[in-house]
């Protein structure tokens, strides 16, 4: 059937392919197709009503904001470091100490990259598809909400990066 169930698999546990690509295009959230559909992940992504990326945390809690109610708040002025400062947001951590792809050798990014293929296409989609709403939100209220470039963010960068053949 092409497909690889969560009851039937050897280890019963999810499959960490393209995690995010599975979760767009699942039937159900246990069921692991033998190949991913990207071009239907990104479709679906696109028709989502509010995407926010974790790279750009407080400006994606803007966007949401800014959808719910129609009105930007003060905290979004990314040109006012005192406003920008008002930003009462929490980002959890759970725990994890700050690291760095250069932690990891190159195999490991290697066998990385080969079970993320289709969530790196997902991602670049969303990361795009944000940049054009915090422009328009941008041009609505006359405000800089992103003053940072999102590609000298070093996951970004390695996200956005053209992918190997």
């Amino acid at each position: 059937s092409g497909t690889q169930s969560y009851w039937t698999d050897p280890f019963t546990c999810y499959r960490p392919i393209s995690l995010q690509a599975q979760h767009y295009t699942c039937q159900d959230r246990f069921v692991f197709p033998k190949f991913l559909n990207v071009t239907q992940a990104v479709s679906n992504m696109m028709a989502t009503e509010y995407l926010g990326i974790d790279e750009a945390y407080q400006e994606s809690i803007c966007l949401l904001r800014t959808k719910l109610t129609g009105a930007l708040p003060a905290y979004c002025d990314c040109s006012n470091a005192t406003a920008w400062g008002l930003f009462n947001g929490m980002k959890e951590q759970h725990g994890s100490e700050p690291h760095s792809l250069s932690d990891y050798s190159e195999a490991v990014i290697a066998d990385i990259d080969a079970i993320t293929f289709a969530d790196r296409e997902l991602y670049r989609a969303a990361v795009e598809r944000f940049q054009g709403e915090v422009r328009d939100v941008e041009k609505q209220f006359g405000t800089k909400i992103l003053c940072k470039d999102l590609t000298s963010v070093p996951t970004l960068r390695y996200v956005l990066a053209p992918l190997a053949d």
